[in-house]
């Protein structure tokens, strides 16, 4: 994969080398592959000028992806982003901003997988100040969508299924070029919708009446 040279050369170097973890690992992955990937002269050490040492290109490589990834908590922090859409459309939106998420963030997943346990400092940082932040407000946005008056439900752990349901989708689509069940996208995500939607649904005051009305 050529090199783009319209970026600066830092921001190169910081893009190939996490193309490069996340393909071949941290540890497989040479200074010189780098900086041959970023279009510099391989084994010339030019990548030095830029940072002191490959581990600290890795910090600053998972800071960077961390930070780059907050579409999805935007939407979840604010509850009237989606407030003009249907409650199953809401569902859905916030579906596919997960999945486009964890493409986005698609390097520092497979060094989560992979290495990421070597370095616990850089795992309790993703842990902390992504993965956690994310699960409090997946947790706030769906007990904002149930009735007040409604069932005590453990939002936390329901909002850790539902992302962990999105979750295991993308690493098996991107382990084996599409899911091994052969279920496309807009099928999973139409699938999850019905499933968190009908507790949604059944928080709600017409659901309760509805069945008051049967024979």
């Amino acid at each position: 994969m050529p090199a783009d040279h319209t970026r600066p050369t830092r921001q190169r170097i910081l893009t190939e080398a996490m193309r490069l973890f996340g393909e071949q690992g941290y540890a497989a992955t040479t200074i010189a592959q780098i900086e041959k990937a970023a279009g510099l002269s391989p084994g010339s050490g030019s990548l030095y000028r830029h940072f002191r040492s490959k581990y600290a290109l890795l910090t600053e490589g998972v800071q960077q992806q961390i930070a780059s990834g907050q579409q999805l908590l935007s939407l979840l922090d604010d509850q009237t982003a989606l407030a003009h859409l249907p409650p199953r459309e809401r569902l859905a939106v916030l579906a596919r901003a997960g999945l486009d998420r964890l493409e986005q963030e698609r390097d520092l997943n497979r060094l989560l997988l992979r290495d990421l346990d070597r370095f616990p400092d850089l795992a309790a940082k993703m842990r902390d100040e992504d993965i956690q932040r994310m699960y409090h407000a997946a947790t706030q946005w769906l007990a904002a969508q149930a009735d007040p008056k409604g069932p005590k439900r453990d939002w936390p752990a329901l909002a850790a299924v539902l992302a962990g349901a999105v979750s295991i989708y993308w690493l098996l689509c991107d382990v084996f070029g599409q899911h091994p069940a052969g279920i496309d996208q807009d099928r999973y995500v139409a699938a999850l919708v019905e499933l968190a939607a009908g507790l949604l649904d059944a928080d709600q005051p017409h659901a309760t009446s509805a069945s008051k009305e049967q024979p």
